[in-house]
C-alpha cells in the first residue's frame, strides 16, 4: 500500500459504541475523523470534541470511496453490520484503506472472507472483530493452539456482559431465526438456539453455559486450524427460559416489517450499559483444547467490561495499523496483532 498520512476514521461515531470510542480517542489526544449517517448527532459530537467530521450514507461504493480518500484505515462501528459492512469494505478496497470493525457476526466474517483475494490484490487489510467481539476469545484460542499443536477440539466461553447496546440487540434480532452455530470437522453447522450446553466451573461452582453463534466459530478456525469449535456464554435462567419459550416464533424476524418494527422498538427503549457498569464490571473467559488422545489444556482470563474492552482494544488495534502493522487480505486479531494482544488491554488478567 502506498504510504498515507496517519489519518483514520470512525464511521458510526454517533452510535453507542462508536461515540465511546470517539471520546476515548479524543482523551488520548488522537484526531480521528468521525463520521456517520446522522448529520445532527455527528455535527454535535464533532463540535463538542473538536474533531473533523463527515456525513454520508452507506449506499454507493464509489461515493463512499471518495470520502475515504487519504484515510489510512476506517474503524467501522455502524450496525447492523450485516447491512453495512460489505459496502464499507468494498469502498475500502477501492480507496486502498484498511478496514477494521467491532462486529462479532459470523455472516459478516464470511462475506469479508469472500473478499480476501481482492483485498490481497489491493494490499488492503480486512480485520473485523477488534473489540470484545472477538479479541479476547481469539487470543485465548491462539494461545491454546500454540500450547497444544495437535489440538482437534476447541471450546470457548465467556460471561459477565453488563448489558447490550441498541446496535448489538438489533443485530441479535436479525440473526435469531438462524439459530446457533458450531464448527464440526471444519464445517460450520446450525443447531437450534440453546440446544447445546456445557457445565463450566466458575469460582468453585459449576455453571450451565449455552452454545451461541459467536464470531470465533468462523474466525478461530483461521487463527488455529482447529476443526471442531464451540463457543458458549452464560445467561440467567429466566432469560434462557424466556428465549426457549419464544423459540418457535423467532422465525418471524425473517419477515422484514416485523424485524424493522422490533428494531425500532429497540431504538426507543434500549440505551446500553451505564458508565458505572463499564468502569466496574468484569468479564470472565475460559478456553479449552483437546487432542484425539483426550489430553486437555485450559486458560482462564478476567477482562474489563465488554464495551470498555471494545473501546480500548479497537483504539489500540488502530494505532498498530497506523504504525504499519498490517497483513493484506482477511485477517483475525491474533494473526495480525499477536496472541498476547489481550494482555495489552487494561484489566486483562490470566487466572490460574
Amino acid at each position: 500500500m502506498m504510504q498515507k498520512e496517519k489519518h483514520w476514521m470512525i464511521y458510526g461515531a454517533n452510535g453507542y459504541t462508536g461515540e465511546l470510542i470517539a471520546r476515548k480517542a479524543c482523551e488520548l489526544g488522537l484526531q480521528p475523523t468521525i463520521a456517520g449517517r446522522n448529520r445532527e448527532k455527528i455535527v454535535q459530537l464533532a463540535s463538542e470534541l473538536k474533531l473533523p467530521f463527515d456525513v454520508f450514507p452507506l449506499k454507493d461504493v464509489n461515493k463512499i470511496a471518495s470520502r475515504l480518500k487519504g484515510m489510512n484505515c476506517v474503524l467501522h462501528c455502524a450496525g447492523p453490520f450485516t447491512e453495512t459492512s460489505e459496502v464499507m469494505a468494498r469502498a475500502c478496497l477501492k480507496s486502498h484503506t484498511h478496514y477494521l470493525d467491532i462486529t462479532g457476526e459470523i455472516p459478516v466474517y464470511s462475506l469479508l472472507y469472500d473478499l480476501h483475494n481482492e483485498a490481497k490484490s489491493a494490499d488492503v487489510m480486512l480485520l473485523p472483530g477488534v473489540g470484545f467481539d472477538i479479541v479476547p476469545t481469539d487470543c485465548i484460542a491462539a494461545k491454546l493452539s500454540k500450547k497444544m499443536l495437535d489440538a482437534k477440539f476447541l471450546s470457548l466461553a465467556f460471561m459477565g456482559l453488563a448489558g447490550v447496546s441498541r446496535g448489538t440487540l438489533k443485530s441479535m434480532l436479525a440473526q435469531a431465526p438462524d439459530g446457533s452455530k458450531m464448527r464440526k470437522n471444519g464445517k460450520i453447522i446450525s443447531i437450534p438456539q440453546f440446544s447445546k450446553s456445557k457445565m463450566i466451573e466458575y469460582k468453585g461452582k459449576q455453571l450451565k453455559f449455552h452454545a451461541i453463534p459467536w464470531g470465533d466459530v468462523f474466525t478461530a478456525y483461521h487463527s488455529t486450524k482447529i476443526p471442531n469449535i464451540e463457543v458458549y456464554s452464560f445467561f440467567p435462567g429466566l432469560f434462557t427460559n424466556a428465549l426457549q419459550f419464544l423459540g418457535s416464533t423467532v422465525g418471524l424476524f425473517k419477515v422484514p416489517p416485523l424485524l424493522h418494527f422490533s428494531q425500532f422498538l429497540v431504538d426507543q427503549f434500549v440505551t446500553g450499559p451505564s458508565e458505572l457498569a463499564r468502569q466496574t464490571d468484569k468479564c470472565y473467559l475460559w478456553g479449552e483444547v483437546q487432542n484425539e488422545a483426550g489430553d486437555k489444556l485450559e486458560i482462564r482470563y478476567e477482562t474489563e467490561e465488554g464495551y470498555q474492552f471494545t473501546v480500548d482494544s479497537s483504539i489500540l488495534a488502530v494505532l498498530e495499523v497506523l504504525k504499519g502493522n498490517y497483513m493484506s487480505g482477511f485477517q483475525t486479531p491474533s494473526l495480525v496483532l499477536g496472541n498476547d494482544f489481550i494482555d495489552k488491554i487494561p484489566g486483562s488478567i490470566q487466572k490460574e
